[in-house]
């Protein structure tokens, strides 16, 4: 199956960072369920000065429209952390 990468840069109004903490924890559960069901590979945080301004997910689904179509689930796209996506056709080294 396919593999993209997902860059996401957060919002950089006032309020976002507090925006990201509200839905985090339902952020991390949402990609614990997917990483059993082999969806999501890995992923984190993009950090600037030592603060999350964004993140980084390897996933693994059919096409780019069944990746878009994912995301729209997420906490960080409902919670409007997420301002800009960026999905990417992608090959870990080896697989």
């Amino acid at each position: 199956m396919p593999q993209f990468m997902v860059i996401a840069d957060d919002y950089k109004n006032t309020g976002a960072l507090e925006r990201r903490m509200e839905v985090r924890d339902s952020h991390l559960q949402r990609m614990r369920v997917e990483k059993l069901r082999g969806t999501f590979i890995i992923g984190g945080a993009k950090l600037e000065e030592g603060k999350m301004v964004g993140s980084m997910l390897l996933v693994e689904l059919e096409d780019e429209a069944a990746v878009q179509q994912w995301l729209k689930d997420d906490p960080y796209v409902v919670g409007k952390v997420w301002e800009h996506i960026e999905i990417t056709p992608f090959r870990i080294a080896g697989v």
